[in-house]
């Protein structure tokens, strides 16, 4: 059990030690908002470039596909040379346009 004398100090330590009674800040409470719009918009943003390199990949890699397999016609034979590699270039050119583009839509 405490003593009155207790009492007593434990209310003079809380009033002293109790944060000074003031207006809020509005300026720090607009500046949290702000933020906190910010941080959202960009988790949208981040959301919606993530979707679209996906859907573009997978474009991409449908198209890499498709020539590969249009290199092995008997028509295209020719271009292929002695192996299917021989459209390779052309179709890493594609691909880095690709990327070129990815980087260039960013800025």
């Amino acid at each position: 059990m405490t003593a009155p004398e207790d009492r007593d100090i434990d209310a003079m330590l809380a009033a002293m030690l109790a944060p000074p009674e003031r207006p809020g800040d509005r300026g720090f409470v607009t500046a949290v908002e702000r933020a906190i719009d910010a941080r959202a918009a960009y988790a949208r943003a981040r959301r919606r470039f993530w979707r679209s390199f996906a859907f573009e990949a997978l474009a991409v890699g449908a198209l890499l596909a498709a020539l590969w397999l249009l290199s092995s016609a008997p028509m295209l034979a020719s271009l292929a040379g002695n192996s299917h590699w021989g459209l390779a270039p052309p179709l890493l050119l594609i691909l880095l346009l690709w990327f070129g583009t990815q980087r260039w839509r960013q800025t």
